[in-house]
């Protein structure tokens, strides 16, 4: 049975094949192959038969699933242990070896991704995310962000009266996230 054009009812259609590229989060994008149909009547192409959204969620799914090892070992790469891992997270023993076996849930992998991209965090959850702890994070990656966005940059630190004060100061790169900008700035933080 010829599957019919939903836009002209002809059954004069044939499947092509086209090639899609999914971007998979610190991973290389997934390169989706589907077939789809062309009407030779009308000339519209599409998903006649509905088969698109089961196989790309099937697609992405697997690439997904099979990112989680390379996300551990870059962990590991930067020095953090898959034990390390399982004891800031509080997470039953041997977790980590099922995940990068593949028995990982997506929330699962979603916490991998958001570890490989500030590892910073294990360090917060292993003290038990501490007022201290969230400081020293934030501060953590304000100098990162300060680092990365400025030249020519300078920086003191000040305590007096129980109080605590880092200035650093350096020229923008480029525009920066903030909404107020002037080509020389000083940042301040300043905690108790």
């Amino acid at each position: 049975m010829k599957t019919l054009c939903p836009f002209c009812d002809s059954d004069n259609t044939e499947k092509i094949s086209v090639t899609e590229h999914f971007p998979i989060p610190f991973d290389n994008d997934v390169q989706f192959v589907h077939e789809q149909f062309r009407c030779n009547d009308c000339e519209e192409e599409g998903d006649f038969d509905n088969s698109y959204d089961r196989d790309l969620t099937k697609a992405i799914t697997k690439a997904n699933l099979a990112s989680a090892p390379a996300l551990m070992d870059s962990l590991v790469k930067s020095g953090k242990t898959m034990v390390y891992v399982e004891k800031a997270l509080r997470l039953p023993y041997r977790t980590t070896a099922r995940w990068k076996r593949g028995r990982i849930s997506h929330s699962a992998l979603a916490l991998l991704r958001l570890i490989r991209f500030s590892p910073d965090l294990l360090e917060l959850a292993d003290d038990n995310f501490s007022e201290h702890a969230q400081a020293k994070y934030r501060l953590k990656q304000l100098c990162i962000f300060f680092d990365r966005h400025t030249i020519n940059t300078s920086g003191s630190y000040n305590a007096t009266d129980g109080k605590k004060e880092l200035i650093l100061e350096g020229s923008f790169l480029a525009t920066p996230i903030v909404s107020s900008y002037e080509p020389k700035s000083t940042w301040g933080v300043i905690t108790k």
